[in-house]
């Protein structure tokens, strides 16, 4: 992200204070900070970029597949986790559904 005052491309989205910021991203405008010089504006989250080189560095490249690496992770913990509570559940269900589970006669 480009810093509008200082034109260096260290901006990073910032906590939102005030109300201001709040009601604005509703609708897309987040609060960015610039490193170099400190100043803080509101972006659209989705605005389009300004054109980069086609090549990109080796940072950026390791934050990218670090990126990808914490996702899947995310990911497998996520479908570990609901697999697991459904064979809880269909295990319960089969419990409960077996025939002379209670002895009522």
């Amino acid at each position: 992200m480009l810093c509008p005052r200082c034109k260096a491309d260290h901006a990073h989205r910032s906590h939102r204070k005030g109300v201001v910021e709040r009601l604005g991203s509703w609708i897309g405008y987040y609060p960015y900070r610039c490193r170099e010089c400190g100043y803080r504006f509101l972006q659209f989250r989705y605005a389009i970029p300004p054109e980069s080189p086609g090549k990109h560095s080796e940072t950026e490249r390791e934050i990218r597949t670090t990126r990808v690496r914490i996702r899947w992770k995310r990911k497998k913990r996520a479908l570990l986790l609901y697999g697991f509570g459904a064979l809880i559940f269909l295990s319960f269900l089969y419990y409960i559904t077996r025939p002379g589970n209670f002895s009522g006669n």
